[in-house]
Parts: structure tokens; C-alpha cells; sequence
């Protein structure tokens, strides 16, 4: 995808216009199997991750944030809004800096949605959320 892309901007600046548009139009086809690959691999991550979960436990460790926000607001609309989600976010052990990105993604969500969000206190790659 990005050496087509550098190439259209290559094949644009020496005027060849009809190579550019070719090789941005590839490079966008290339864009587009990269998104529906990624969707594809994090609904499987997460189809793995919580194959074994009881109904109010979600795990979305091992996500991307933005995949991660996606699956938690999916699982709080089809919650029993009568007891607490138990979200296993990981430690941040995989991330950058061993610094969590999921966790503090998931509480300020939950906190903007008006929810109580803690930590739970055998676990700090877990949260619990109340309605």
C-alpha cells in the first residue's frame, strides 16, 4: 500500500498522471484489504479470548484501543443492566513502555457513559463496571 502510494506521488511529480491515478487506485485496494484483514483478525483475537467467558465477563486484552472500544460498547448494549461486567484489559505487559493503553481507554468510556468503573482488587488487568 505505501510503496504504491509513494510511487503515485513519484509517477505525479515526473507528469505521468495515468501511472499515478493507477498506482493510488492499487495502493487504495491494498488500503481497503488491510481494514477488512485487521476487522477480520481482531474479531477472531476476541472470538478466541472469550469462547470460555461467562456472561458478564468480557476480555479484549490483546486489541487495538479503537477494536477494544468497539467490542465494550457492543457488550454493554446487550448487558443485563441488573449486575456488573467484569472487562479483563491486560496489564499493559505487550504495550509500549509495559504502559496499559486499553484500561484507561475502558474507564474513561465507562466514566463518560455514567458508569462506575474500578479496578478490581484481585486483579488490575481487570476492571468492573456498574450501570
Amino acid at each position: 500500500m505505501a510503496k504504491c502510494f509513494d510511487e503515485s506521488k513519484a509517477a505525479f511529480t515526473r507528469n505521468e498522471k495515468g501511472l499515478a491515478k493507477e498506482l493510488s487506485l492499487t495502493g487504495l485496494a491494498h488500503k481497503a484489504d488491510m481494514v477488512r484483514l485487521n476487522k477480520e483478525a481482531s474479531a477472531k483475537i476476541f472470538q478466541e479470548n472469550n469462547k470460555r467467558s461467562t456472561p458478564n465477563t468480557v476480555d479484549l486484552h490483546g486489541l487495538y484501543v479503537a477494536e477494544a472500544v468497539f467490542y465494550f460498547e457492543r457488550t454493554i448494549e446487550q448487558a443485563d443492566r441488573e449486575q456488573s461486567i467484569r472487562v479483563i484489559v491486560g496489564r499493559g505487559n505487550h504495550s509500549d513502555g509495559n504502559t496499559p493503553k486499553i484500561k484507561p481507554a475502558i474507564q474513561a468510556l465507562g466514566e463518560r457513559l455514567g458508569m462506575t468503573v474500578d479496578v478490581d482488587p484481585r486483579n488490575d488487568g481487570c476492571l468492573v463496571v456498574n450501570f
